[in-house]
This record gives C-alpha cells, sequence and structure tokens, in this order.
C-alpha cells in the first residue's frame, strides 16, 4: 500500500467512534457492579473478574488478530467486532448469575481486541506520516472517552432503569454503528497469507517491550476505576452517585492528557520521552496522595493531574508501534503483540488489586501496586529505542 498524501479523517473518525463502542463495553462493569454485587451477591474476587474477563480475548487473540486484520481487511474486521457486540451485549442483559456475565464478558472482549487492533491500523494507514502523532493521539481517546459517557450515562440509568439496561448500551450503539462502517474507506492492501510472510524477528522484541509498558499502564487505570467507586463508598461514606461522579474524574482528565500527548508527539517530542516523564509524575502524585492529609478539594486536583498524566502514555504508545515496525506490512501485527499487552493489563490490575484488597477490605494493601506500576514502566522504556526502526 502506497503512503496517503493526504489525512483521511472521515475513516480514522468512523474507525475512533468504533473504538468508543468498545470501550464502553470495557468500562460499564464498574458504576454497575454495586448494584450487581447486591442482586447476583458477589463477592470481591468475582467483581475482579467481571471486570477483567473482557480481556482475556485480548490475551488469546491479540497477536493473531494483528494477521487477520492483514489478511482479511482491517474494515472487514471490525464489522465482525460490532457484530460480536450485539449479540453478546443482549444476552448478558439476562444473565441470572456471575458465571453467565463473565462468560458474556469473554465472547464481548473478543470483539473489543478485533476493534482494538483492527482499528488503529486503519488509522496508521489512513494518516500521512506527519500528521501520525495527532492521529494516534484521536485514537488514544477511546478509551477515557468511551470511560467518561459511561461514567456519566451511568447514574441515570441506574436510576431510572436498572444496571442491566447500562449493560445492554453497547448493543444498542453497535447496531447503526455497523450501517455507518460502510462509509469507512477500503485500503488497497494487497491480501496475502501471513503463513508466507512471517513478521520479522526483528521487530519482535521491541513490540514486546511495548505491550510490556502497555500491561502498566491499563493494570494501572483498570484497578484504580474498577474499585475506586467502592473504595469511596466503603471507606469514605461517599454516596453511589458521587463515588461514579468522583471517578469520572479519572477517564475526563485522561482525555486532555491523550491530546497533549499528542501535540508533543507533533511538536518532535519522541514518544519514549513521553511515557517516562509522565510515570515519574505519577509515582510523586500519588504519594502524595497516600501520605499527606489534604482537603477534599486538593485531593480531587490532585487525582486529575494523576488522570492528566496518565493520560499521555497510551499516546505514546500508539505513536511508537508502527515505529517498531520494520515496513509497513508489519503494522497490523506489531500493533496486535503491543494490544496484547493492553489486554493482560485489564486482565490481571483488577484481578491482583481485588486479591490485594481481599475480603477483609485492606484497601492499604492495593494503593502500593499505584506506584510499583508506573515505576516498571519507566525501567521498561529504556531499552525500548534500540529496537525503533
Amino acid at each position: 500500500m502506497t503512503t496517503p498524501q493526504s489525512t483521511q479523517w472521515r475513516g480514522i473518525w468512523l474507525s475512533f467512534l468504533t473504538g468508543l463502542i468498545a470501550a464502553i463495553a470495557i468500562t460499564k462493569a464498574s458504576p454497575a457492579l454495586i448494584a450487581m454485587k447486591h442482586e447476583l451477591q458477589l463477592n470481591v474476587v468475582q467483581i475482579g473478574w467481571i471486570m477483567s474477563s473482557v480481556a482475556i480475548g485480548t490475551v488469546l487473540l491479540g497477536v493473531y488478530t494483528g494477521s487477520l486484520a492483514r489478511q482479511h481487511g482491517p474494515k472487514k474486521v471490525l464489522q465482525i467486532a460490532l457484530l460480536i457486540i450485539i449479540i453478546s451485549a443482549t444476552a448478558t442483559m439476562f444473565a441470572p448469575s456471575a458465571n453467565w456475565l463473565i462468560t458474556g464478558r469473554i465472547i464481548e472482549g473478543i470483539a473489543v481486541i478485533l476493534i482494538s487492533v483492527s482499528a488503529p491500523v486503519l488509522i496508521a494507514h489512513l494518516s500521512k506520516p506527519s500528521d501520525m502523532g495527532l492521529t494516534m493521539g484521536v485514537w488514544a481517546l477511546w478509551m477515557p472517552l468511551g470511560s467518561v459517557l459511561v461514567f456519566l450515562a451511568s447514574p441515570f440509568i441506574l436510576q431510572y432503569l436498572d444496571w442491566r439496561w447500562l449493560w445492554g448500551v453497547t448493543a444498542i450503539l453497535a447496531l447503526p454503528m455497523l450501517l455507518l462502517s460502510t462509509r469507512i474507506p477500503e485500503l488497497m492492501i494487497k491480501i496475502t497469507d501471513p503463513k508466507s510472510m512471517p513478521i520479522r524477528q526483528s521487530v519482535i522484541p521491541g513490540a514486546s517491550i511495548l505491550a510490556l509498558i502497555f500491561i502498566c499502564f491499563t493494570a494501572n487505570f483498570f484497578s484504580l476505576i474498577t474499585y475506586l467507586p467502592s473504595y469511596l463508598v466503603e471507606v469514605k461514606s461517599s454516596s453511589l452517585n458521587d463515588a461514579i461522579l468522583i471517578t469520572s474524574i479519572l477517564p475526563l482528565f485522561i482525555i486532555p492528557g491523550n491530546l497533549a500527548g499528542g501535540f508533543l508527539i507533533h511538536r518532535h517530542i519522541t514518544p519514549p520521552q513521553i511515557m517516562i516523564y509522565p510515570a515519574l509524575i505519577l509515582i510523586l502524585i500519588m504519594v502524595l496522595l497516600l501520605n499527606i492529609q489534604a482537603s477534599s478539594s486538593i485531593s480531587l486536583g490532585l487525582l486529575a493531574m494523576y488522570a492528566f498524566f496518565l493520560g499521555m502514555i497510551p499516546t505514546a504508545i500508539f505513536a511508537q508501534a508502527p515505529r517498531m515496525a520494520s515496513n509497513p506490512a508489519d503494522i497490523g501485527r506489531v500493533i496486535g503483540i503491543v494490544v496484547t499487552g493492553q489486554g493482560v493489563g485489564v486482565l490481571i490490575g483488577p484481578t491482583i488489586a481485588g486479591y490485594l484488597i481481599g475480603e477483609s477490605q485492606q484497601w492499604s494493601n492495593f494503593f502500593p501496586l499505584l506506584v510499583f506500576l508506573p515505576l516498571l514502566l519507566v525501567l521498561l522504556v529504556f531499552p525500548l529505542k534500540k529496537f525503533q526502526f
């Protein structure tokens, strides 16, 4: 495929909207969990699994999805994913038990990985090189913006309907998006058997390191967004609506962080720099939150700052991923490797956090995890440069 002379924004925005539905599918569990906990008699470990099981598909299929997008075309893969969401979200609206929910989440997670690999592949191929930082900054908004929409809409849905309608909202959104997806431009990619052109071994180490960095980011974000509402209700005696609105600060302020990261990359700041420095600031902010007796307004301000700098990291990851490919044909499978790290982080973050907190609600065991993960991220960035093409 030839490099585009101009960025095709229509296809980029439609790909982004598909990602938005995937983000809603992932995040909708968090505000629904407290209502589900009482109705279905869930324990803290089951809560963690309901949140994280959506990532099992990513862990198992992430690398393969890159090859699938290359063989059949990323647009077709997006459309299959939307169809899966319509079916799985509709079925899990009527879940009678935790096991039913977890099974539905696993199936919905297959759609999420199909979208989270094929959409950035589409965006990378629809962007001219000089716009890559901006377009990947747009794509990086998919998760925080989807999360914000969930947290803003969920108090009304939970108050006037119930958590089952919140669960089915992805099916309602995916149906018209399936029709709109026909407007995404077709990519003139020669279809080949992926086995006939194996991914160059030289790109695997760098892509794998980037996947480990993604694990650190997503484990941090999803463990915090999963348990912060429960912490605020059970420890700080907040109402459920207040807890949900406070938690929405995280995805809300990640959005300007995403955009700032894309702007800085467009201004020739390197993606590794935009991973290291924000991660160091995250450590400092979390240490302050844990060790000072601050007023509520100051704590909320620190939480907003934490989200802002956290938001720069996924933009840098997605901007760095195409640079790890030795040629354009490898971009899809490199992104597949990288996004596998996203799935692992979603899978292990809430699960580890649930075990750390335990049934005895030992919240002090949880917060050191939020210091360790950005520290590990910083250490992983240093060897990244030697694998860039």
